[in-house]
């Protein structure tokens, strides 16, 4: 594994005693490389037909008769732009009636109930995050779980590493794994006011359940933040 250094979290204590503690995200290593004949093989965009060949303008020229020119006369493939290389590109938005947009669409939110029907559109609601330092600290909820209990129940996506700035914090910490790693558990670690409320590290950001893992070896300690945003349920 290897590590990025980010920024610094506010985490409180079972005696509810808070401190300011930096944070790395826990990362896998790069994908191998592949190889092809001891040559590496490297992605390339490619051109597959130009817009005079889309589906919907060969539909509308052809209606019906499609099928026929398709298989007679490949009407569907431009021999001039197919397959081409396509270097640095820009984004560009149309509308429904296939005209270029020159202004940013306005985003609507659309909310579904739970048998998918639409309730209602409206703005989207800015998300404010609750994992920086100048926020409410993440509480000590002393809601313990087993190790095998988050594997079956839970989809970890991401992991973080809590590491001291100081000697003081070194001792918070460490404290901390020695709980976890005596009980062998994972502990749900809830942010907000009342630590009830998932985890959002930054603006619009995607909303995570918290679990505080711990071990200890002799004067070393460990303690990991795994994230989840997927609960598994059986059918």
């Amino acid at each position: 594994m290897t590590n990025v250094a980010l920024k610094e979290i506010h985490i409180a204590n079972k005696k509810s005693r808070d401190a300011n503690v930096r944070f790395v995200s826990l990362i896998k290593e790069a994908d191998p490389r592949f190889a092809y004949k001891g040559k590496n093989i490297k992605n390339s965009r490619l051109l597959i037909n130009s817009e005079e060949n889309s589906e919907n303008n060969l539909v509308k020229k052809y209606k019906s008769k499609l099928a026929e020119k398709i298989l007679k006369e490949d009407v569907d493939l431009d021999i001039e732009y197919a397959g081409k290389f396509i270097g640095d590109i820009d984004r560009i938005l149309f509308n429904s009636k296939d005209e270029i947009l020159y202004t940013p669409p306005e985003i609507k939110e659309i909310v579904f109930n739970k048998d998918g029907k639409e309730i209602k559109k409206q703005k989207p609601k800015e998300i404010v995050p609750n994992v920086r330092d100048d926020t409410p600290p993440l509480k000590w909820t002393g809601k313990f779980f087993k190790r095998e209990e988050i594997l079956t129940k839970f989809v970890i996506t991401k992991s973080i590493q809590l590491r001291h700035v100081d000697g003081l914090t070194f001792e918070f910490l460490y404290d901390m794994a020695k709980t976890l790693d005596d009980k062998k558990s994972l502990m749900f670690l809830g942010g907000g006011k009342s630590g009830k409320e998932p985890l959002i590290f930054q603006t619009n950001g995607s909303p995570y359940r918290g679990f505080l893992d711990g071990r200890i070896n002799k004067k070393q300690y460990q303690l990991i933040l795994r994230l989840s945003n997927m609960e598994l349920k059986k059918e």
